[in-house]
């Protein structure tokens, strides 16, 4: 651990190592060096395009029928949604017979209410809502 940061891809299924740098700047231009100028611009483009919104965020969670769980304990204001350090995005996950379940990073807290919505489902979703809002209103 801590000892650089190691660079691959997925080529037709397959990871392709491409190095190791020391830092996590190095290692994204030795990514895109491996990518090319297009390709390298093209897969920026595509990763801005897929952060959303916090609105957007809502509106995907009822089209979809999901519940987000607040949480007046945590930060973020969602349950199993941390905020990374340094302002980079939020952590998402969740206990599952008492480990702990990696579910994504997102770029707003509200993305990533979403992502553990999708992972609970649209009913577990909605209980855990419930039962949050309940331990909310005895707390208070």
């Amino acid at each position: 651990k801590g000892n650089g940061f190691a660079v691959s891809r997925k080529v037709d299924g397959r990871k392709q190592h491409i190095g190791c740098t020391a830092t996590a700047e190095e290692g994204a231009l030795l990514y895109a060096r491996k990518l090319g100028t297009e390709a390298s611009a093209a897969a920026a483009a595509a990763a801005a395009a897929e952060s959303m919104t916090a609105a957007e965020a809502e509106q995907a969670a009822a089209a979809e029928g999901l519940t987000l769980v607040r949480s007046s304990r945590s930060r973020s204001g969602f349950e199993g949604v941390c905020a990374k350090s340094k302002g980079r995005g939020f952590k998402v996950k969740r206990r599952v017979d008492g480990r702990t379940q990696y579910i994504g990073c997102t770029a707003t807290a509200e993305e990533g209410a979403l992502l553990y919505a999708r992972k609970l489902g649209t009913e577990a979703s909605a209980a855990a809502a419930a039962a949050a809002a309940a331990e909310s209103m005895t707390a208070a």
